[in-house]
């Protein structure tokens, strides 16, 4: 009881450490008022400390929201200005408005519409020139982007500016993985050169953009294509950063205009893109070295550096040039990135470019949310075309359309529905530019929106394509290779390749367009045995012309060890194409894991099976018995018109021609001679594809005259039993010499899948089905015909009416031609 008195007894209120009045000891037990006194009075005192810190903290944050608010208010009003409509609902604010009653511009002549809603120059060196679609007055920078132009060097100044820019210049909430912001970070620091290897969709660009506008100054970025660096730089312009390109295609003002603002002591251009060609110029190297001596140079970055490796599959002998840009500006740091490198391509990369000890931030290949699949075109149970478009319509989110029991009174009187629509897009990559008018067509008539784009087209028609696809007005878009690089389009839901492309790397560049904000996508390959006989004839052109290439370095008068350099290289070049080629083969034919035949390709060892993100995790006997019938199927000369379950003789090139010179046709070479070859003389050179296909004459040359005769049998001695697939009218009758039931049985074929494509939407006529139409189709030919080059030619004629009219995207109108017993037809029945 002792201790638990003096305890209470020695309680004090002690809460500073200042001097002050004696300390006040607790009253007796018995004087309770006294106790409250004290205790209340120290109770006020410590509220009125709160509130004070209360209000203060609520002053802090009311003018950081008040900055924030003014921030985003400009930064709406510059955008406003962009897009022309500030006059209409951009509403500045007191200050803005001062400033106006203070400076009135001088009235401007009223010329047209157009003149009077955009604003005029303001005379400001942040307004740069745009060289494409832009107007010199339109574009106004962003003064967060602008900055200083002062390189920092604090490294508390560094990460403050590069928060800043990442949320109000880029408007980003958080990196896209861990190892972007280390890229990001270390690239920050300028204390070495940097390796930036991470998938397609996985912010390489950000890598690079995100420090050069931290850190002011100009970066110069080498980019392969001027289309990549045109899209690159009106993005950026559309976030407010200055960036200009030089290139072949500039005005003489223009580059004039964009030489002078590099020239000045303190440019406001950020970045410069560039090509590898122009790097070469005495004038680009002069240019750089002036930039380097006045401190304003930042980075040098190599955008898709594979171009610079032999061992890459887009090899550029123009990027072998940049190495010797060490010489002009020595200290300025390097940065190399890519998404299709493997070890050897990486060491040959900072071998090149000369790296000075990189930093390497090398990401997986493996992306959860890609499903890879290979479909076998020649095994399909409908037209492939038919079933890469019911493909597409599934991959694209589809609003179903209301139910009559789900729509309301009004819409019930009105006899309204809503119409199909599409959530997302696609890419369909074809190897030609007739391929991509024929694969448009085919969407279009299956009743999806779809364009072609490819070289062939103007410019202008291109630039419509691509702003329709990017605005989701056109959800499929079917494109040569060259369609996507450089855009960053979020939803694309599918990436579907007609056929393979020459080279695994190039494939999965390609593919990995789909899905860039994690969501669930699709990259499909449709693979035929046509599909392999094509690679081989390209990749064997390119392989001529590099071997053509080694016997001219061999015949040179130069020093030996040069020689054997440059041999190297093309030996490379050509191991390269041709472990490309075969990985991609490899890929289509065999059955396993999708995602661990890239990662092995790109020698990633850390990749496991998906489990369910391909077709072979997912089904793997499905997947193990369209290999082996792709296998079993035996060699063939490109006909994708073979079903399952039928022999080459059942295809029909042998039958119909017997074998000779032009048994190995396909269709459309059985309509035009001159189609040969068409899509091979696209991708080459005139003169090497011509070479080429000399060669190939002369092997199927020798094949012929090394075939035994055939053996001349009586006609009727030999039964032919029909084919599983497909049925003719009157097998039994041979009214035509030479005319075989083999013959006939290809010809319904080809009818039959000339059909198919024609009546994807509007489907036969009532009461008969396709293989009805094309069996009455031939017979009908057949009972009219003397002879089997007239038979030939009808049936080619209407092959090709039929084709004509799927080009128009109009149905074929079929009649039936009431075949009589006696095998003639009426003249009025005839189409």
């Amino acid at each position: 009881m002792s201790t638990n008195k003096r305890t209470l007894e020695t309680i004090t209120i002690d809460d500073s450490d200042e001097e002050k009045a004696p300390v006040a000891k607790k009253p007796p037990t018995s004087n309770y008022s006294a106790w409250a006194e004290i205790f209340n009075k120290k109770k006020t005192e410590k509220s009125k400390d709160a509130a004070v810190e209360k209000a203060k903290k609520d002053a802090d944050n009311e003018l950081r929201r008040q900055k924030l608010k003014d921030a985003f208010n400009e930064r709406k009003r510059r955008e406003q200005i962009v897009n022309g409509s500030a006059s209409s609902s951009a509403r500045p604010s007191k200050t803005q408005e001062k400033s106006k009653k203070i400076e009135k511009p001088l009235p401007a002549p009223r010329k047209s519409k157009k003149s009077e809603d955009s604003p005029g120059p303001s005379g400001s060196s942040s307004q740069l020139d745009s060289q494409d679609s832009q107007d010199p007055s339109e574009f106004v920078a962003s003064e967060i982007a602008i900055g200083t132009g002062e390189r920092l060097i604090r490294p508390q100044e560094i990460i403050d500016r590069r928060d800043k820019v990442f949320l109000e210049v880029f408007r980003h909430k958080k990196y896209r993985s861990r190892l972007q912001m280390q890229a990001i970070n270390c690239i920050l620091k300028r204390k070495c050169d940097v390796y930036v290897s991470l998938p397609t969709g996985a912010g390489k660009s950000l890598c690079y953009q995100l420090p050069a506008v931290v850190h002011g100054g100009v970066t110069i970025v080498v980019s392969p294509l001027i289309a990549l660096m045109k899209d690159q730089v009106m993005a950026l312009r559309k976030k407010g950063i200055p960036c200009e390109t030089l290139n072949s295609t500039l005005t003489p003002v223009e580059r004039t205009r964009i030489l002078g603002e590099l020239a000045k002591m303190n440019p406001t251009i950020r970045l410069l893109y560039i090509t590898a060609e122009g790097c070469a110029t005495d004038s680009m190297k002069a240019l750089l070295g002036s930039l380097t001596r006045r401190e304003v140079l930042r980075y040098i970055v190599v955008d898709e550096a594979h171009c610079v490796t032999q061992w890459g599959h887009d090899f550029r002998p123009d990027y072998l040039n940049l190495g010797a840009l060490r010489d002009v500006c020595p200290d300025v740091p390097w940065v190399a990135l890519t998404a299709t490198a493997n070890e050897k391509a990486q060491n040959d990369i900072s071998s090149q470019l000369r790296l000075r000890n990189p930093e390497a931030f090398k990401a997986g290949t493996y992306r959860d949310n890609l499903y890879y699949d290979v479909q076998m075109r020649d095994h399909l149970p409908t037209a492939p075309e038919n079933h890469m478009a019911s493909f597409i319509t599934k991959c694209l989110t589809i609003d179903q359309a209301k139910t009559t029991s789900n729509l309301t009174k009004n819409e019930k009187s009105a006899r309204t529905q809503a119409k199909k629509s599409f959530t997302g897009s696609a890419i369909v990559y074809c190897r030609s530019r007739s391929e991509c008018e024929q694969i448009a067509n085919v969407l279009r008539i299956a009743g999806i929106p779809a364009m072609a784009y490819h070289a062939g087209l103007p410019k202008k028609e291109r630039n419509e394509v691509q702003e329709k696809w990017m605005s989701n007005e056109i959800p499929v878009v079917a494109a040569t290779v060259a369609f996507g690089m450089g855009i960053d389009k979020p939803d694309v839901r599918a990436v579907v390749h007609w056929s393979p492309t020459q080279n695994l790397a190039g494939y999965y560049q390609e593919a990995g367009r789909a899905g860039r904000d994690g969501k669930r996508s699709y990259c499909r390959i449709y693979y035929a045995k046509s599909d392999k006989n094509a690679l081989n004839f390209l990749v064997s052109g390119e392989l001529a012309k590099l071997k053509t290439k080694v016997r001219k370095i061999f015949g040179r008068k130069v020093d030996a060890e040069k020689k054997n350099a440059e041999g190297e290289k093309a030996a490379m070049q050509i191991k390269s194409i041709q472990v490309g080629l075969a990985k991609m083969l490899e890929y289509c034919e065999s059955a396993k894991c999708r995602h661990v035949a890239i990662a092995e390709f790109f020698d990633d060892t850390d990749c496991r099976p998906c489990g369910s993100n391909c077709d072979f995790c997912r089904d793997p006997k499905a997947t193990l018995q369209s290999a082996q019938s792709f296998a079993n199927a035996g060699d063939s000369h490109g006909s994708v018109f073979r079903r399952p379950g039928t022999s080459r003789a059942e295809s029909g090139f042998e039958s119909v021609y017997g074998g000779g010179r032009r048994g190995g046709e396909t269709e459309d070479e059985l309509l035009s001679s001159n189609t040969s070859s068409k899509d091979a003389m696209e991708r080459m050179e005139h003169e090497e594809a011509k070479r080429v296909r000399g060669l190939i004459d002369s092997e199927f040359a020798k094949r012929r005259r090394a075939a035994p005769a055939a053996p001349t049998v009586p006609r009727g001695s030999r039964r032919v039993e029909p084919a599983t697939d497909i049925s003719v009218i009157k097998p039994e009758q041979a009214v035509i010499k030479n005319v075989t039931l083999e013959s006939r049985e290809n010809w319904v074929r080809y009818l039959l899948r000339a059909l198919e494509t024609n009546w994807i939407v509007s489907g036969p006529p009532a009461g008969i089905t396709m293989k009805q139409c094309a069996e009455q189709l031939e017979y009908g030919m057949y009972s009219i015909s003397k002879n089997e080059t007239t038979y030939k030619n009808k049936l080619g004629h209407k092959l090709a009416e039929i084709k004509t009219l799927t080009k128009k995207n109009e149905p074929f109108h079929y009649t039936n031609t009431a075949v009589e017993q006696n095998g003639f037809v009426k003249a009025a029945n005839l189409t």
